[in-house]
């Protein structure tokens, strides 16, 4: 029998003893999780230091195994095959055992930005997404699309955790879920008859240097940007850390960018910036060829802001993307709402993600994803003359007025213009102003707050544009 002293010493001696540590897995791993087809995913977690780690997953024989290194973590790699609605599972054991199941494999987008991306189906109070409650009441039928939303932190350093889990798809869940991102994962599982998964990471209000690391934004004049916010996260680096850098062992398929609201004042440095990141980002994936969509701003009014801010926004969003080979702009001059930054219309901008997606990612044909874009103009005869590229059928309406035109002459001053579609070539668009009788500039939509109605044939709006290079820094 033990003497008290004796049960005394054996409580201390259990309690120096160290606890091992159980197998686990990382968060982005969980039932219902969706899995990236035909592509290599690093499988993850902790586990005791020095531990074996012994993998089995459904769709082959194979067992993985591999030792914990000194502070818990390991990672297996895996070898996904083609996408299917038949659910997996996989199993890791190390002296405990963990199982995930209905997991399915198929397509993987991330999904992120600021507010315009948060917005959640159900909307913001007293601003509503359009459509959004029949959307919601049908949610439950889309049994393999799922989703995982990364929670609002901030962290000073690179993090290896995150939160969220993985959801299937009901009108509780989906309400509460980006609008922007349901939708386009909606109708990516629907035209690829696949199974979906979609990694929402946004937090709104956050301006995009708080998306890149630390050596990315070293590249930039502190004066550029605001080394210490009002918020910590618009803090540079701070949700890179915290919501990006624990999502790169995640494979995806591409990332949809909705953000730049917060970047008005500084715009002038917008355009390398989302060069930076998108450079950042496929580096941190392993994939030089990563496809971002990237989201025009809509426009606003936004009282109180400085000179043609978020106009200039538009403008730099539109340059990174132009310049780079696998990014693609989705465009949203016609859909802005005047009374506040959050527009209705999120449909849209998911549609037009979506078809760019197909066609850009997917390799559809017979889908223009690209609205038209001004190529060159042309000073003849006291008018000026837009041609418009990805018009090839035609610019549309024919019989109204085109909004949101202005011309200037030398003197650089712009006036509102008369214009309409070319009587002879219907890709082209004539501007005229008796205000401006020898014009040698034209703008198109380059203000903060417009409502455009110049369209292709396909119903995708025309870009806003600006010839002249007055500079607003």
């Amino acid at each position: 029998m033990f003497q008290p002293k004796s049960l005394l010493l054996a409580a201390l001696l259990a309690c120096c003893l160290p606890l091992r540590a159980e197998v686990r897995l990382h968060a982005s791993f969980g039932d219902h999780m969706v899995l990236q087809q035909q592509s290599v995913t690093m499988l993850r977690g902790t586990a005791g230091p020095g531990e074996k780690v012994t993998v089995r997953c459904s769709w082959e024989q194979d067992r993985h195994s591999v030792k914990a290194a000194a502070d818990g973590n390991w990672q297996i790699p895996l070898t996904t095959p083609s996408g299917g609605f038949e659910p997996q599972w996989i199993e890791v054991k190390e002296r405990n055992t963990v199982r995930i199941d209905d997991v399915l494999i198929g397509e993987v987008w991330l999904c992120a930005g600021q507010s315009n991306m948060e917005m959640p189906m159900r909307g913001f109070p007293s601003q509503p997404v359009e459509g959004s409650l029949a959307e919601i009441a049908a949610s439950s039928k889309y049994r393999y699309l799922r989703l995982f939303g990364v929670p609002h932190t901030c962290a000073d350093t690179p993090q290896t955790e995150c939160g969220g889990e993985w959801q299937c798809c009901s009108p509780e869940r989906v309400a509460m879920f980006s609008a922007v991102a349901y939708l386009f994962g909606r109708r990516l599982t629907e035209a690829l008859d696949i199974p979906v998964g979609i990694i929402v990471s946004s937090y709104g209000g956050s301006r995009i240097e708080s998306w890149m690391d630390a050596a990315s934004i070293a590249k930039f004049d502190p004066k550029d940007y605001i080394a210490k916010a009002d918020k910590p996260y618009r803090d540079p680096c701070k949700l890179y850390n915290a919501m990006i850098a624990p999502l790169t062992g995640c494979t995806i398929r591409g990332v949809v960018w909705l953000q730049g609201e917060s970047n008005r004042r500084n715009a002038h440095v917008y355009a390398p910036m989302l060069t930076e990141l998108m450079s950042l980002w496929r580096d941190k994936w392993g994939n030089p060829d990563l496809p971002f969509i990237v989201c025009q701003i809509a426009p606003c009014p936004y009282n109180g802001e400085g000179e043609l801010g978020a106009a200039r926004l538009m403008e730099a969003q539109f340059k990174a993307v132009n310049s780079d080979a696998y990014a693609y702009m989705v465009g949203s001059s016609d859909i802005g709402a005047e009374k506040f930054i959050h527009f209705p219309k999120k449909d849209a901008v998911a549609e037009r993600a979506f078809v760019s997606a197909l066609a850009n990612v997917y390799g559809f044909k017979g889908l223009p994803a690209c609205g038209p874009t001004m190529e060159k103009v042309e000073y003849l005869e006291g008018k000026a003359v837009v041609h418009f590229s990805h018009a090839d059928r035609g610019l549309v309406p024919t019989d109204l007025g085109i909004e949101c035109f202005e011309l200037a002459g030398k003197d650089l001053v712009f006036h509102p213009a008369n214009a309409r579609i070319g009587r002879k070539d219907r890709s082209t668009v004539e501007v005229e102003c008796d205000a401006v009788p020898h014009p040698c500039a034209v703008r198109y939509a380059f203000s903060n707050w417009h409502r455009t109605n110049l369209y292709n044939c396909e119903g995708l709006p025309a870009y806003p544009f600006r010839t002249d290079s007055i500079r607003y820094e």
